[in-house]
């Protein structure tokens, strides 16, 4: 059994936010990094990368981390870091095979 990760909460009072200086809670870290991953696709886009491109976060020995999947070649200019979270790439896997077609039944 992998024990769960203690991740350390910042909420804020919900009054207005502004004495927290804009820092988002832990608590929903993977839904934050969801928001991050956004803007990090496009970035790679800008960069010139063609090809077709995910992110989801991930949990890799404790931490999180966005992962960003391609399909096609590797992305040459991605970053190491996306707003103070590693970035790590995985490819796509392969599309699984068509269905065979189904018998045809006789009248």
């Amino acid at each position: 059994m992998t024990p769960d990760p203690a991740l350390v909460a910042s909420q804020t009072s919900g009054v207005d936010g502004s004495s927290e200086g804009g820092r988002l809670s832990t608590m929903r870290l993977p839904y934050t990094l969801v928001l991050y991953a956004v803007p990090l696709i496009g970035e790679v886009k800008r960069r010139g990368y063609k090809g077709k491109l995910a992110a989801e976060p991930a949990l890799v020995e404790g931490a999180w981390v966005l992962k960003l999947i391609y399909d096609g070649d590797q992305p040459k200019e991605v970053p190491a870091l996306w707003h103070g979270h590693h970035v790590m790439l995985e490819k796509a896997p392969p599309p699984p095979p068509p269905a065979p077609p189904a018998p045809q039944k006789s009248a």
